[in-house]
């Protein structure tokens, strides 16, 4: 079964999100990340740095990049 990220999800309810962004974001410490891999988009992670800044970490061809976001754009 194919697992997708509070933000290309295509289920509108928040209980059949798979992997929800937004609550990774908040239990995240600062400097702190975590994996994981969206099958429905290219994210593959989720950063907050040391002044609470949430960077997504998405895969682009060959390398990741670190994309930053607000708190809002974590879903849909």
């Amino acid at each position: 079964m194919s697992e997708y990220c509070s933000q290309c999800s295509p289920f509108k309810d928040e209980q059949d999100w798979d992997i929800d962004l937004a609550k990774m974001a908040l239990r995240l410490d600062n400097g702190r990340s975590e994996s994981f891999i969206c099958e429905g988009c290219n994210n593959r992670g989720i950063y907050k740095d040391e002044v609470g800044k949430i960077y997504l970490a998405k895969q682009k061809t060959n390398t990741i990049e670190l994309v930053e976001v607000k708190f809002e754009d974590l879903i849909n």
